[in-house]
This record gives structure tokens, sequence and C-alpha cells, in this order.
């Protein structure tokens, strides 16, 4: 075999449904003619362990192209030769559902996978690549897309001199969907977040357009979840109404048969999933930055439904705010307005702005997974700036640090047990500030 491409991709987190980084080795001949190397912005979240082994962050990915925007590059490549690679069809199914995400087809490939042929010809203790190329004294950079690539076609071209691999040797790939029953227990704030949305339209005669725009925004960012029956059912539901342009009575009856309640969760106690809920119905009723005395009367019905969630925060909070005005009888513009941004403020307390602010003998604490490192690294570039580490969240604490990734620890999806009780110490008039990273590497990189 002489002509051929060699391809490594690396994805940032353990859906494998989206690509950071892709490395592609043209050869013709036996002989390297092209390198293909890209970052790629997989427009998904990546998780800490991908992060630590890749060494790439979703910082570094900003200004890269989508895989739509790239997949022109490489798609004849790998389309039109026979694909080598070491587990191989990792990668081509890490492809072909990437692809699938982003609703492009999915073509077939041809491939040689130089894990077999080292399982076949060579005898190692180990056929990982680092190990196979170690004993054939390749010397390589692992988990570097381009790297891996040329550490496999070294290791393909070394089996190639001394077993003359034919082309027949190469075998078809052919992706099939599998699309499954069980989902991340994570993902419930997700599913409860849409119920609350459309418990919200369901009372209301017409959707506005923000609240359309609303389930448009949740479809996009749930598309990465499709393998799941559950959300694959979702999205094909809501494609429908949003190629249609506008939601009637019908379609928020066909989506109530398709959206349920999670009551029951591994890693979240019901009263966590009911706040998921309100979530939801507070960004439905807040989408056009105005709340109605309709609105806020349909969301007394639902908190006077669930009240074992009394003492759980932002419920009373949001109760308390409903009962004075629904008391009042009337609702004046200005302070429909006010009541939206009181009700938005507290279900996204993380605020990105350009506030400033000082480090130097200021105490924090930190909460959430962080683009720039962990927390450790985090924490050294704080205490450099002359800042002071605290485990927890007290009224000593100045401000509370919170990592743009979020956590699937978080007790509230979104939100977690630190960020709530920053909140309430700032309702009780603590100095506490809750500053985002994105704030907080404004300041740090001056």
């Amino acid at each position: 075999m002489k002509d051929y491409v060699v391809l490594d991709l690396e994805n940032p987190n353990f859906r494998q449904n989206s690509i950071c980084a892709v490395g592609v080795i043209v050869v013709r001949d036996n002989n390297v003619i092209e390198k293909i190397y890209s970052l790629i912005n997989p427009e998904d979240s990546f998780d800490r362990i991908n992060m630590e082994i890749t060494k790439i962050a979703p910082h570094m990915v900003e200004d890269s192209p989508t895989l739509p925007e790239f997949w022109p590059k490489i798609k004849d490549l790998l389309t039109n030769n026979i694909v080598v690679g070491h587990n191989i069809t990792y990668d081509l199914k890490l492809i072909s559902k990437s692809l699938q995400r982003y609703h492009l087809p999915v073509p077939d490939f041809k491939y040689v996978c130089t894990l077999s042929l080292s399982r076949r010809y060579l005898n190692l203790p180990s056929y990982k690549l680092e190990n196979v190329a170690k004993k054939l004294h390749i010397i390589y950079n692992p988990h570097n897309a381009i790297e891996d690539a040329r550490a496999a076609c070294e290791l393909f071209e070394y089996i190639n001199r001394h077993e003359k691999i034919p082309i027949s040797e190469s075998k078809h790939y052919h992706y099939v969907p599998k699309v499954v029953e069980r989902y991340d227990p994570k993902l419930s704030t997700n599913l409860n977040n849409l119920y609350g949305m459309l418990r919200v339209v369901l009372f209301e005669e017409y959707i506005s357009e923000p609240q359309f725009m609303l389930f448009e925004e949740w479809y996009g960012n749930n598309l990465q979840y499709n393998q799941y029956l559950v959300f694959h059912k979702i999205s094909l539901e809501l494609k429908r109404i949003l190629d249609k342009g506008h939601m009637d009575g019908s379609d928020k009856k066909s989506l109530v048969n398709v959206v349920e309640f999670v009551s029951v969760s591994s890693i979240y106690s019901n009263k966590t999933l009911k706040i998921q809920v309100l979530q939801g119905i507070i960004k439905a009723i807040t989408a056009d930055n105005k709340v109605t005395l309709e609105e806020l009367t349909n969301l007394k019905r639902w908190m006077m439904r669930n009240t074992s969630l009394r003492g759980s925060y932002p419920y009373d909070k949001i109760l308390k705010i409903t009962n004075v005005m629904l008391n009042q009888g009337f609702i004046t513009l200005g302070e429909q307005e006010n009541i939206s941004n009181q009700f938005k403020e507290l279900i996204t307390p993380i605020k990105n702005t350009n506030e400033s602010f000082t480090l130097k003998n200021k105490t924090f604490c930190l909460s959430g997974e962080f683009k720039h490192g962990n927390k450790e690294k985090i924490t050294y570039l704080l205490e450099k700036e002359g800042a002071i580490s605290k485990n927890s969240v007290s009224g000593k604490v100045d401000y509370l640090f919170v990592g743009d990734l979020g956590s699937p620890a978080w007790k509230y999806g979104n939100i977690g047990g630190k960020i709530v009780k920053a909140q309430k110490l700032q309702d009780d008039g603590g100095k506490i500030k809750i500053i985002s990273e994105k704030n907080l590497f404004k300041i740090l990189e001056k």
C-alpha cells in the first residue's frame, strides 16, 4: 500500500460527538507530501479530564473553525483515500457522530487500523500507540492530533516495509447511529428547564417571539445529546415546529407528549429537580424582559402546588416578590421590567461585566471548573496577586470566582451551593461579590 491518508482527532468530552483538533497526513508513494492540522471549535463543553489529556482548553479554540467550516478542507481526502490510524474506527465514529450532530451527510470510509496490524505482526506486551512507538523508537508528543497521526504513519510504514500490506487489507466503515434509552443524569437540568418553559406557554394564548427564540436556543444547545432517546424525540418535534416558524396550540400539545418532568434522579434531590423546573418557568416569563400579572398569577399557582420547596433558594425570594405584586393588584410597565430583572438575577447570578476590582489582601473562594486551568492553578494566580484563599463561602469572603465551564456537581445545574450561599449573603447585605472567570481574567491579564 503506497497511497493513503492518516487521521487523528481529539475530542473535548466523554460524549464523543464533537471534535477539538484534527490531524491529517497525506502519503503518496510511501512519502508524506502534506500535513494538515487545526484546532476546531467544538461548540460544546469541555470535560476536565479531556483538557488534561489533550492540553486543549475552551479559550484556545474560540477563534478556530467549527467542523462545518473545516470539513470541506479534508472531506475529499478522507472519502477518496484509505484512512489509516491507530484504533481508527474510534476516530471514524467520532467524526461521523460529529457530522451527524450538525445534520451534515455522513460518508462511508475505507480504513486500515494500525492497532489491528500491531496485534497481528508485533509481539508486544501493550499495543497502545505510546508503547508501540517507544518500542520502535518513534519519538512524538502523545495526544496531539498531528503528532499522533505522525506516529501512526511511521508505525504503518514500519509494518508495511516488513509485511507488504496490500490495498485489499482495507475495510469498509459505515456509521449506524445508535439511540440509547439511558442518558446522563446531569442532563435532567436541561429537560426540566424545558418542561418549565413549556408550562408557561401552555397557559398563554400566543407565544411571543422572545419565547419562541428561547425554544430555538434550547434546540440548538441540546442537539449534541440526540444519541439519547428522550432528546432525540424532543429534537424531532422541536425541529418540526421551528421549521414552521411559529408554535400553535396543537404544537404545544405535541410537545407535552414528549417533554416530561424528570422527577427521579441518581444525583439530584426531588427539591433540586423542581427548582430546575422553576428556572425554566422564570426563563419563559422573563424572555421578553417584562412580567405581567397574568404570568405572576400562573407562577403563584405552580408555587402553591410545590410548597415542599419552601426554605429553598430562590423559591422563597420569588414567592415573596410574586405575592407583593399580586397583593398590589396592578403592575406598571416599569415594575414589569424591574421584576423581570430581579427574577433573572436570581437564576443567573453570574454576570459578565466590565466592573473593576482589586485582589490584594482580598479573600476569595472558587466554584465550578475553569477554562484557564484547574483550581490549583487559579488559586496560585490569585495568591500571586496577594489574594487570600478560602475553602468555603462565608461573610468573611470578598469574592466568589465562578468558572465559565460550570460544574456537573452543581446542585441546580447552572447554580451551585456556593453560589446560592453567596446570593443569600448578598440579600442580607453581605459584601461578597459573585464574579465570572471571564471578568477575573480581564483583571489578571491587565
